[in-house]
């Protein structure tokens, strides 16, 4: 998805990140200077950004939190506290991403942003990661309580989810944080477009 936002490539060192995960990384204004870089890339990326950051706040989050607390949900049967608490984490998730965009909003407004705006940003990024790996697991102990196939799904849930919570913690900016997340919600798509056909397949009631 932001793969087609014109612009948006690093104009320095990323650290092994993408530039939209880079930003949302920063800790200085080091940091931030060594990811935007000089004239004329630097406006060219703040200007990327911006439009990022719009696609962000707009379609994707809104479409990951209802499709993740959605998935929480559907598979209620299988423990309603558990798929209760499972979607409120997702959607606190959500919630700080959402205000994780108002804060690179205002790092892009007045370059290179305070020690405050990091200080808040950091408590945004860090906890919304964290609640999205606790999710994913959460959602793969629901699945777990399945037929066969939920709890081949299960596996593939544990293991993205636990992959991206050791990233998180341990080097953030690897590509391994973020494949944890994809490899995760793959595996919860699958799950979704097969159990709207056969429900039978995903879930059962709860012993």
């Amino acid at each position: 998805m932001f793969g087609r936002v014109p612009g948006l490539v690093a104009c320095g060192p990323s650290g092994g990140a993408g530039p939209v995960i880079a930003f949302e990384l920063v800790r200085s204004a080091e940091q931030l200077w060594s990811l935007f870089g000089s004239e004329p890339c630097t406006s060219t990326l703040v200007k990327a950004q911006r439009e990022a950051l719009w696609l962000d706040l707009l379609a994707f989050i809104p479409a990951y939190t209802v499709f993740l607390a959605l998935g929480a949900f559907a598979l209620r049967r299988s423990g309603l506290l558990l798929a209760l608490i499972t979607m409120s984490i997702f959607m606190a998730a959500g919630t700080f991403d959402e205000i994780e965009g108002a804060v690179l909003f205002k790092i892009l407004g007045a370059m290179p942003g305070t020690p405050l705006l990091y200080d808040a940003l950091f408590w945004t990024v860090r906890p919304k990661f964290a609640l999205l790996g606790v999710g994913e697991i959460l959602l793969a102990a629901l699945l777990w309580r399945g037929p066969l196939l939920a709890k081949i799904a299960s596996g593939l849930l544990l293991a993205g989810g636990l992959a991206s919570l050791y990233f998180l913690f341990n080097d953030p900016y690897a590509p391994g944080m973020m494949k944890g997340h994809t490899y995760a919600w793959g595996a919860l798509l699958v799950v979704a477009l097969i159990g709207a056909v056969r429900p039978d397949f995903v879930t059962r009631e709860a012993a």
